[in-house]
C-alpha cells in the first residue's frame, strides 16, 4: 500500500522515537545477577521464570536459602515492556515456544490444517511479557468448587487481597481498599464511579495509608472518562440491566467493569512479575542466582526422591545441578507436563511404549483444558478506537517516553463483563461468560494470520476492513468461562527436545458451543443500545462459505458453525497436573502442590489448577506462588 508524504513523515517520526524509546528503556531497564555458570547444589531450584517463578524465587530468596532459577529462554527484548506491543513477541522463534496443537475435530476451521498455535513465552518473565495484561481474580464458586483443602473462596480472597496494589502516575499513598460508587452497593464515598484512585476521596479521616510494595501486582484502572469507547460498553451494559462494578468486586454475580490492567503507572511499562519481583530480588540478595538458555530436560532421582535436574546449557551440552531440599516446577502446563513425563511421573500408556523408566503412575497430562475466545469486529463511524495511523503518530512515542502515557502504554483492552443467567428460583447463576472489549480497529492481517495460523482467506472475511490504517472500530471478544472440553499433553519421543503432542479437543463438548453462542448473543445485544448506535456500531458477521450465506444472530446454525470455525484459543491452557485431595485419583499433587507419592518435588503453575477461573489467570498464578512458597519456608 502507497503512503503519502504525510504517513511516510509519520513513519520516519515514529522509526526515530521508537530508536530513542529502546535506548531509554535499555536504560532504565538494566539489570545484573545473572549467571553463566551455576553452583554444583542449591537448597531450591525453580525450574523456570515465568509468573509463577519469579514469585516463588523472590520469596525464597529473602529466606536466605540459596536458590537457582534455570530459564531456557533469555532476557525479554525491551520493547516486550511496552503493553501495546504483545502480539508482535507471539510466534517469535527467540522469544516463543511456539507451540501447536494436532488437528482439530470439532474446531480451527478457519485455520490451517485445523491446528491452533500456541503461544507461551520463552524468557524471563515468560508468558507474563507477552499476554494482555489483565488482572482477574475469579469468582468465589471457581475456588469452591475445586474441592481442595486449603483452596476455597475464603482462604483465596485473602491470598488475592494482599497481592494487588493501586498505582497511577508517580507512586503515592493509597487508601487499603479503594473507595467507589458502584452499581448494588451503599454510597461508599463522595467519588464518582470509575474515577482515577488518586481522584477519589477516603470515606473515613481514619482510613490507613500505604506505600506500594514493591513485590506486588500493580494496577491501572482504564478510565470511562477518558475513553469513550469504554463509557458505551458500560452505558450499554446499564442499558441491557447489567451492573457495574469494579474487578476486584469478590462475587459470584454479573457485572460490567472498566479493566485493570497490570501497568506501572509512573512509566506506563508492563507490570510482569519478573519487574514485580524477580528483578528487585536479584539486585538484593547473592543468594539467588538466574540462568538463562539452559533448557531442563529431566528430573534427576535417588530412589522416590528428587535430587537435581538434568539440563542443556546454551551451547548443547548436558549438565547437571543438585538440589538439596526440593525442586519447584513452575516451567508452565506445557514444559512442565513434558518434564514431569520424561523423568517418569505420568500414565503407563504414555510412559511404557516409549521404554521410560516408571517413578510415579499419576494422570499427568490429561485434564487439559483452555478458554476459547470468539473475536467479532465491529465498526464505528466515530473517531473514539485505536488505528495504526494514530498509533505511529510521533506525538504518541513523545507522550510515552515523556509521560507514561497515550496509546503505548495501554494493552488495547478496555472493559471487561461476567455474565451470568437467571435459575429458575430467579437467582443469577454462576459467570458462565465473559465480554472482552479491544480498542482497535485497524487489525494487521500479516500480524495476526501468523501469530494465530488463520487461513488469509478466512481473516479477509473476517475483517474485510484490515487493508485501512485508519479503519475505526473494536474487536468484541466473547469467552466461555468454564469450558467442559478436555484434552492431553503426551511426549511421543524419549527426545526431550521434540515438542509433546497438544490436543485440547476444543469443542468436543456440545455445551462449549452453547455457551459460546449464549456470550456472542449477548455482546452483540449491547450494539442495539443508544450508546453504541450513538457511535454508529455495526458488527460484522464473517462470511464464511462454510456456515452459509445467511449470518446473523437468527440463525443458529450459522451460529455454531461460526464458533467451530473462528475460536480462537485465549492462551491459557491448565489443569494437566491437577491439584486434589489425597483420595482423588485424577489429582497428580497434593493441596501443598506436593507431587504425589514423590519426595523433593513441587509444581507451581497453571498446570496444577483444577478447574479454569472465571477470567484470564496470571493473578491467580501469582496468588498460588505466594502461598506455595509459604508452605515451603514453612515446612523447612
Amino acid at each position: 500500500m502507497k503512503l503519502s508524504w504525510k504517513q511516510g513523515l509519520s513513519v520516519w517520526a515514529a522509526t526515530t522515537s521508537c530508536l530513542l524509546l529502546a535506548v531509554w528503556l535499555r536504560y532504565y531497564l538494566t539489570d545484573n545477577g545473572f549467571i553463566k555458570e551455576p553452583n554444583q547444589t542449591y537448597d531450591y531450584i525453580v525450574v523456570g521464570a515465568g509468573t509463577s517463578g519469579c514469585v516463588l524465587a523472590a520469596k525464597l530468596a529473602a529466606s536466605d536459602s540459596k536458590i537457582l532459577v534455570i530459564e531456557a529462554g533469555g532476557e525479554p527484548p525491551w520493547y516486550s515492556w511496552i503493553p501495546i506491543v504483545a502480539p508482535i513477541l507471539q510466534g517469535s522463534e527467540q522469544y516463543d515456544w511456539r507451540f501447536r496443537t494436532v488437528p482439530q475435530k470439532f474446531a480451527a476451521g478457519a485455520l490451517h490444517g485445523n491446528q491452533a498455535f500456541w503461544p507461551q513465552g520463552k524468557m524471563v518473565g515468560g508468558s507474563g511479557q507477552m499476554n494482555f495484561l489483565i488482572h482477574a481474580t475469579g469468582s468465589p464458586s471457581d475456588y469452591d468448587s475445586w474441592k481442595v483443602p486449603g483452596w476455597d473462596s475464603h482462604t483465596m480472597k485473602k491470598a488475592l487481597d494482599r497481592l494487588t496494589c493501586w498505582t497511577k502516575g508517580i507512586v503515592k499513598p493509597f487508601v487499603a481498599r479503594p473507595s467507589f460508587l458502584l452499581d448494588g452497593e451503599s454510597e461508599m464515598c463522595s467519588a464518582p464511579v470509575l474515577a482515577d484512585i488518586e481522584n477519589s476521596t477516603s470515606c473515613s479521616e481514619n482510613a490507613q495509608h500505604f506505600q506500594c510494595p514493591s513485590a506486588a501486582v500493580k494496577l491501572q484502572r482504564v478510565n470511562a472518562t477518558e475513553k469513550p469507547l469504554l463509557k458505551a460498553f458500560l452505558d450499554a451494559g446499564r442499558a441491557c440491566g447489567h451492573s457495574v462494578s469494579e474487578m476486584d468486586r469478590w462475587s459470584d454475580t454479573g457485572s460490567f467493569m472498566a479493566s485493570h490492567n497490570t501497568i506501572e503507572g509512573k512509566a506506563g511499562q508492563r507490570w510482569s512479575t519478573y519487574q514485580s519481583h524477580l528483578m528487585p530480588a536479584m539486585k538484593h540478595y547473592s543468594n539467588l542466582h538466574v540462568l538463562t538458555k539452559s533448557s531442563v530436560t529431566k528430573l534427576v532421582w535417588r530412589r522416590n526422591k528428587v535430587i537435581g535436574i538434568q539440563y542443556l546449557d546454551a551451547d548443547g551440552r548436558i549438565k547437571h545441578v543438585k538440589a538439596g531440599k526440593e525442586v519447584l516446577l513452575s516451567a508452565g502446563t506445557i514444559k512442565t507436563t513434558q518434564i514431569l513425563q520424561q523423568s517418569g511421573i505420568g500414565p503407563p500408556h504414555v510412559l511404557e511404549p516409549l521404554d521410560i523408566p516408571m517413578k510415579a503412575e499419576l494422570p499427568v497430562g490429561e485434564n487439559l483444558q483452555d478458554h476459547l475466545q470468539i473475536p467479532l469486529f465491529v465498526e464505528l463511524n466515530a473517531s473514539v478506537s485505536l488505528n495504526i495511523v494514530k498509533m505511529l503518530h510521533p506525538r504518541q512515542f513523545w507522550n510515552y517516553m515523556v509521560h507514561g502515557k497515550g496509546a503505548l502504554a495501554t494493552s488495547g483492552i478496555e472493559g471487561i463483563a461476567t455474565l451470568t443467567k437467571k435459575r429458575e428460583d430467579g437467582k443469577p447463576s454462576k459467570p458462565y461468560g465473559m465480554l472482552i472489549l479491544f480498542n482497535m480497529g485497524s487489525i494487521n492481517a500479516d500480524v495476526y494470520t501468523s501469530v494465530a495460523n488463520i487461513k488469509k482467506e478466512a481473516f479477509h472475511r473476517w475483517f474485510p476492513k484490515s487493508s485501512s490504517l485508519s479503519q475505526e472500530g473494536f474487536v468484541l471478544i466473547s469467552i466461555c468461562l468454564h469450558p467442559r472440553s478436555r484434552g492431553h499433553i503426551r511426549i511421543t519421543s524419549p527426545d526431550p527436545m521434540q515438542p509433546p503432542e497438544i490436543d485440547p479437543a476444543y469443542l468436543s463438548n456440545d455445551y462449549d458451543v452453547q455457551c459460546s453462542i449464549d456470550t456472542i448473543k449477548e455482546g452483540v445485544e449491547l450494539l442495539n443500545t443508544d450508546s453504541f448506535r450513538a457511535l454508529g456500531a455495526r458488527v460484522h458477521w464473517p462470511t464464511f462459505p462454510e456456515c452459509g450465506s445467511k449470518q446473523g444472530i437468527d440463525n443458529q446454525r450459522y451460529l455454531e458453525c461460526l464458533v467451530r470455525m473462528a475460536a480462537l484459543t485465549m492462551y491459557h491452557p491448565a489443569g494437566t497436573a491437577t491439584m486434589g485431595h489425597k483420595d482423588n485419583p485424577d489429582a497428580v499433587v497434593d493441596p501443598e502442590l506436593r507431587v504425589r507419592g514423590v519426595n523433593g518435588l513441587r509444581v507451581v503453575d497453571a498446570s496444577v489448577l483444577p478447574r479454569l477461573p472465571s477470567g484470564p489467570p496470571n493473578s491467580v498464578l501469582v496468588a498460588m506462588a505466594e502461598r506455595a512458597a509459604d508452605f515451603i519456608i514453612n515446612k523447612h
